[in-house]
Order: C-alpha cells, then structure tokens, then sequence
C-alpha cells in the first residue's frame, strides 16, 4: 500500500495530465517503504524524472532549534531535469508545493526536447493546428457524434492503419509497433461513440499526438503519421 493518501496520488495523476503530456507519457510508482513517496518517469526517456520524497529540513539562520534535528524532515522533490541543472532537488513546506512542481518539471522536460530532437517543434506545431481547428469548426462540441460521422471516422482511421500494415510488411516497422498502433487507432474510433464532438475532438488530438512520439524513430512512419493526422481532423 501506498504511503500517499489516495487524494494525493489522484493529484499527482491530474496534474500529469495537462496541456504538454498526457498521463500516459509517464510511468508511475508509489513506493510503500522507504523516504521516497513518489517516483515519475517520463515513458519515451527514462533519463526524465521526478521524485517526490523526504529530506532533512535545510538549516539556516532563521531555522528553529528543532530544525537541526536530523529528525525534522520536510516534503522535498528531485527533478531531471531541472530549471538550472540537470538535477535540482528542492525542499518545501507542504506536499502541496512538490505536486505543483511537476507542471514546471513538464515544461523543462519539453524544453530539453525541442533543443534536442526537432520532431518535437513539430509536434507542438501541429497540436496548435489541431486546436485552432477545433476551435473553428466544431461549433456544438456538446452535440454527439451522428452514426454516419463515426463511420466515416472508423474509415479515415482504418485507411491510415492500412498504410502502417505496409509499412510493417516493408520491414519499416515492428510488429509490436503496429499492434501498439492499432490499439491507440481502436480506442479512438471507439470514443467516438462515447464522447461528444468536443470531447472526442480533444481526445483523439491527445492520441495522435501520442502515436507520433511512438513512431517517431521511423522517417517512413513518423512522415505517414504527421501527414495522416492532419487528414484526419480535417486539416488537410
């Protein structure tokens, strides 16, 4: 069992989920023993991560006497990467603050990616299109989808699956990797029939956006993908 509150692991699962990753993005671990309460991981680099933990509280000249006590421990995190440094531990006053820590901890994490690997400028290029589109076009994001959308929807997706499959039978992707696409392809086209436009619009942006880290790796699949999505969320 987790050292955490349930409320609290809820928190750190929402704040995951935010305008730069989704919560499948990371790995998660709630240690039941142990000074560290809390380990993230970012799923596409294991060099990333986070670590909500104790620490002795720092000294200092305003400290009280209890302050010196190894015995005195405060919420604290661990981050790669952080604001300055590949790796800054910060100490704080509630948990609270260490939850809060993790949007900043995304933004360097993003950070690091564009100066690294372009594909992620990219990424952050389209997903702006994928929401301008949303924002012009959906104009009742409550209303359902209609059956007929969703077949064309099931269409669009099922003809960009096919182009993988070549791919695959062409040696240019795993096997593996197209069966991880195929997941994210079903569980979009099945959302379609759960969620109302706008709902579904946002969703789906996550997921593809998702799929294009995953093959990233491949030219072939990564130039399929980008231009796969944009047709289908009608951007082209």
């Amino acid at each position: 069992m987790s050292q955490l509150k349930v409320s609290t692991m809820k928190s750190i699962y929402d704040v995951l989920d935010n305008n730069i990753f989704s919560v499948d993005d990371f790995v998660i671990e709630f240690p039941n023993t142990g000074s560290v309460l809390a380990k993230i991981k970012f799923a596409h680099n294991n060099d990333y991560y986070f670590h909500i933990t104790e620490a002795q509280k720092a000294r200092g000249v305003a400290a009280t006497i209890a302050a010196y006590s190894d015995s005195v421990r405060v919420p604290a995190t661990v981050e790669c990467p952080g604001d300055y440094k590949r790796v800054e531990e910060n100490r704080f006053e509630s948990f609270d603050f260490c939850i809060n820590r993790i949007q900043r901890w995304c933004e360097n994490i993003r950070s690091d990616l564009k100066t690294k690997i372009p594909i992620y400028k990219d990424i952050d290029d389209l997903k702006r299109q994928f929401e301008q589109h949303i924002n012009e076009h959906i104009q009742n994001p409550d209303e359902q989808i209609s059956d007929e959308e969703v077949q064309k929807i099931n269409e669009k997706f099922d003809a960009l699956y096919a182009e993988f499959v070549k791919l695959s039978v062409e040696h240019k992707i795993t096997q593996g990797l197209l069966n991880e696409i195929k997941r994210d392809f079903d569980i979009i086209k099945g959302d379609a029939t759960q969620y109302s436009k706008g709902m579904w619009a946002n969703l789906a942006k996550n997921r593809i956006v998702q799929v294009i880290k995953k093959v990233a790796g491949s030219p072939e699949s990564r130039k399929l993908m980008f231009e796969g999505a944009k047709r289908l969320l009608g951007l082209d």
